[in-house]
């Protein structure tokens, strides 16, 4: 498991979002500023 903080300027929404294709966890607790959980 890997994480890492994102910056995403392009996103403006507040929640989790799970991609099941790459596996990935994006929580952004504040627009824009978030972390990514990357699971093996």
């Amino acid at each position: 498991m890997r994480i890492r903080p994102i910056f995403a300027w392009y996103d403006l929404w507040i929640g989790a979002f799970w991609d099941a294709g790459k596996r990935r966890l994006y929580i952004l607790p504040v627009p824009c500023i978030g972390i990514v959980i990357q699971f093996p």
